[in-house]
């Protein structure tokens, strides 16, 4: 709560410290946030599609926008739980669709819905909403289609090139991320999130195969991760939370609520009914039989040729 607050402290500040107004009206249909350096669409889903959305559909529809290059970007994503309080400015005020006050900044188009989902989620089924009427957050199953009235759709300002030099991981908005150091594409979400239940061994590499058959994100060669593939991600300084709201570290660019393991296809050279499971609250790995039953996997692919990748089933 410390931190929401002094979030929401330094970008309404924006406005008293800069001569500049903290929002921009691009002209385009987008909304440039100088204070957070995001840019929002203009309208949410609820303006342009004039009905309620479940959180798949959101998901739907921000891949609409993505594949119409909407304002000429195909980045644009559901905001982070910060990201959407941070939108909340109690001395702002707005219309929602029934006529009531909403605390975002009146450059918003009118008439929108009074709430948007994020990303955050618990488990394969829960996921965050905010609600500008009222600034508090609310927990509903993704495909809850009555009570939300929309999303609002972001994206990042950064260059590429500067989100690449301060960290090189880059989500790529189609549930990927890229890590241009080792030259490895994660897919953002693990098993646990994907399944909402544990996974042994054969099943994790189950999971992998078919997201080989679906072709996920345009691709059939995802794999489980050799274990310096799955400590690659492992980050020290960025604390964030599991399935049951434990400290696991992870970077940043993966979102919160996944398994606290990962299972690798690192094996036994002595014993191959034996593999390791990495773990993401210490850093560290243990062997374990491939029948035990592990929170997850993060499901891996090379995408570029690096002297960091991997190519080792047992290192």
């Amino acid at each position: 709560m410390d931190n929401q607050n002094s979030s929401k402290t330094s970008a309404a500040s924006y406005r008293d410290e800069n001569s500049n107004p903290r929002f921009v009206d691009n002209g385009d249909g987008t909304i440039t946030d100088r204070a957070t350096n995001l840019m929002w669409m203009q309208r949410d889903s609820w303006l342009e599609l004039n009905h309620l959305v479940s959180w798949n559909r959101g998901q739907e529809f921000a891949k609409e926008k993505n594949a119409l290059d909407f304002a000429g970007y195909h980045d644009w994503r559901f905001p982070t739980g910060n990201e959407a309080k941070d939108l909340f400015d109690l001395e702002a005020s707005n219309t929602d669709r029934e006529g009531c006050e909403i605390h975002i900044d009146p450059i918003f188009t009118k008439g929108c819905g009074y709430t948007t989902w994020t990303n955050e989620a618990r488990g394969a089924k829960s996921v965050m909403g905010y609600d500008y009427r009222a600034d508090y957050e609310y927990w509903l199953a993704k495909e809850n289609d009555g009570f939300p009235s929309g999303v609002r759709l972001v994206r990042d300002i950064i260059s590429t090139v500067t989100q690449q030099k301060n960290n090189p991981l880059v989500d790529n908005g189609n549930g990927t991320i890229s890590d241009h150091e080792t030259g490895l594409m994660w897919k953002k979400s693990d098993s646990y999130l994907d399944l909402d239940k544990w996974v042994s061994w054969p099943e994790a590499k189950t999971y992998c195969n078919e997201l080989n058959q679906q072709e996920f994100a345009g691709y059939n060669d995802w794999k489980m991760p050799s274990r310096k593939e799955a400590m690659s991600i492992y980050d020290p300084s960025h604390p964030t939370k599991d399935i049951y709201g434990d400290v696991v570290f992870l970077n940043k660019a993966f979102p919160p609520g996944a398994g606290i393991t990962t299972w690798t296809r690192t094996l036994s050279k002595e014993d191959k009914t034996l593999a390791i499971r990495f773990h993401y609250y210490n850093g560290d790995y243990k062997w374990h039989g491939r029948g035990l039953r592990s929170h997850g996997v993060r499901a891996v692919r090379i995408f570029k040729k690096t002297g960091k990748t991997e190519t080792s089933d047992s290192d």
